[in-house]
C-alpha cells in the first residue's frame, strides 16, 4: 500500500507514494530545506486518518507547532483527537520538564530513546503510524558516534515496523567523513535528496528520488522546488513565457491562469509586461508575457532568456496573426524548449480547427495546440482582459508543466 506526501509530483516519482512500513530518509544539502517536505506528509497522513509520532531533539515541540501554522496548517485539533503526539528529546537539554505525552529526559541516551519510541508505537499499535524523526543529524551529533547510531538504527528498524509504523527521517549532510554519508544511505529503502544545483549561474533547490527499494524502476529526475509559506513544498518554475500577436489574448491568459497578476503600464493594449503567478496542482509558476507590438521586438530575446517553457497565443479567428506569432517566438529564442500554442477564441464564428492552424504556422507535431475561450464572450470588451474558461486554462498549464518537469 502506498502512502501519498501530498507533494503530487514526489508521488508520481514514487508510483503513488512511500510503501507502507518502509524507512525512508530527505537526504539534505547544507543550506536546503527538509522540515516543510515532513510537515506536508504529516499533515496529509492525518488527513488521511493515519497516526504520527513526531520525535523533536534539536528544538522545542511549541517551535515545530509554531513553523507547521507558519506553512499554513495546525496540527492541534490531531492532538486532541490523540492522533498525533510529539515525543519530546529536547526540553531535557534545557533541564525543563516536557508538557508532552512523550518524552525523554536524558537527551544523549540513545537506549532511553529507543525504549520511549517503542512505548509511544505501543499505543499507536496497528493504528497506521507514521514517526517523523527530527532530526537523524542531531542523533549522530549527541548520542554517540555514528557508528553507534547507525548500528541502533538498524536494530530498532524491525520493531518500528513490527508496530505497523512508517518511519520517516530528516537529514542534513554536514561535514561527516564519506565512509559515514554511505552508511547512512545504505540503511534505508528510500532516499529523497534535497540539493542545491548551480544552473545557468543560478542556485536553484531541486528534489528527487535516488532510492526506492520497492520499485523496479526509478525515475530519475531533478525536480525544482520553492517553499511557500502559507502553502508547503510547491515544485517551482521561475519563467513560463507567454506570447504572441497583440490582441491574441495573453493578457486575458494571465490574468485567467494567475492568483495574482500585474498589467505594467496599461493602455489600451498592452504597451509592456504581464506578469502572473501560478499556484497551481502543487506547482508554483510565474507567468511573463510578452508586448505584441513589432517595435519591442528588440527585447524579445531579452524576455525569453531564462524561460522553462513557452506558451504562444494566437487568435484562432485571425489567421493573418499566425506568421507573426510564430515569427515572435523564433525572436525570443525560445524555440526547442517545451511550447504549447493556445488557439484562443476557438467559440467565435470563423475560428480555425486546430489542424489548419499548424498547417498554417508549420508548426511540428510535438507542440500541442490547444483550443481556448472565453467564458462568455458576449462579455468580453475590446482591449479589456476577458476571463477565459478554467477548464481550457487548466489544459494548458497541466500540458505545458509536465513537458518542462
Amino acid at each position: 500500500m502506498y502512502l501519498k506526501t501530498g507533494i503530487p509530483k514526489l508521488d508520481e516519482l514514487l508510483d503513488g507514494g512511500i510503501a507502507r512500513n518502509k524507512s525512508i530518509l530527505f537526504y539534505s544539502s547544507p543550506g536546503v530545506e527538509n522540515l516543510p517536505f515532513a510537515y506536508q506528509l504529516l499533515l496529509n497522513r492525518l488527513e488521511q486518518g493515519d497516526h504520527v509520532i513526531y520525535m523533536v531533539n534539536n528544538k522545542k515541540p511549541e517551535s515545530v507547532r509554531y513553523m507547521i501554522k507558519n506553512i499554513g496548517w495546525d496540527v492541534s485539533e490531531f492532538e486532541k483527537k490523540d492522533k498525533f503526539a510529539f515525543l519530546d528529546v529536547y526540553s531535557g537539554l534545557l533541564g525543563e520538564k516536557s508538557k508532552e505525552k512523550f518524552s525523554v529526559s536524558d537527551t544523549a541516551n540513545i537506549d532511553k530513546i529507543q525504549e520511549e519510541l517503542i512505548n509511544a508505537l505501543r499505543q499507536y499499535k496497528n493504528k497506521n503510524t507514521i514517526v517523523i524523526f527530527d532530526s537523524l543529524s542531531n542523533l549522530l551529533d549527541i548520542c554517540g558516534t555514528p557508528e553507534d547510531i547507525i548500528a541502533c538504527l538498524h536494530e530498532c528498524m524491525p520493531d518500528i515496523k513490527r508496530f505497523n509504523a512508517t518511519p520517516i527521517f530528516l537529514f542534513t549532510a554536514w561535514a561527516y567523513d564519506k565512509k559515514t554519508l554511505d552508511k547512512i544511505r545504505t540503511s534505508f529503502d528510500c532516499i529523497i535528496d534535497l540539493k542545491a544545483i548551480e544552473r545557468k549561474i543560478i542556485l536553484r533547490n531541486y528534489f528527487n528520488v535516488s532510492k526506492a527499494s520497492w520499485l523496479r524502476k526509478l525515475r530519475r529526475k531533478d525536480i525544482p522546488f520553492k517553499i511557500s509559506r502559507p502553502g508547503g513544498v510547491r515544485v517551482y518554475i521561475p519563467k513560463i513565457l507567454v506570447t504572441g500577436p497583440f490582441n491574441a489574448g495573453k493578457t486575458s491568459f494571465i490574468h485567467s491562469a494567475s492568483t495574482s497578476a500585474v498589467s505594467v503600464d496599461r493602455l489600451g493594449t498592452t504597451v509592456a509586461l504581464d506578469h502572473g503567478h501560478v499556484d497551481f496542482k502543487g506547482f508554483s509558476v510565474d507567468l511573463w508575457g510578452t508586448p505584441g507590438q513589432k517595435r519591442f521586438d528588440p527585447i524579445l530575446e531579452q524576455l525569453g532568456s531564462e524561460s522553462l517553457g513557452v506558451i504562444v497565443l494566437v487568435d484562432s479567428t485571425s489567421p493573418e496573426g499566425f506568421e507573426r506569432a510564430r515569427a515572435m517566438f523564433e525572436l525570443t529564442k525560445t524555440q526547442g524548449l517545451p511550447s504549447i500554442v493556445a488557439a484562443n477564441k476557438s467559440s467565435l464564428k470563423g475560428a480555425m480547427k486546430p489542424v489548419e492552424i499548424r498547417k498554417i504556422m508549420k508548426l511540428p507535431k510535438d507542440i500541442p495546440i490547444i483550443p481556448v475561450s472565453a467564458e462568455n464572450p458576449k462579455k468580453a470588451m475590446k482591449n479589456h482582459p476577458c476571463k477565459l474558461k478554467q477548464k481550457d486554462v487548466e489544459n494548458i498549464l497541466s500540458g505545458l508543466f509536465e513537458m518542462v518537469i
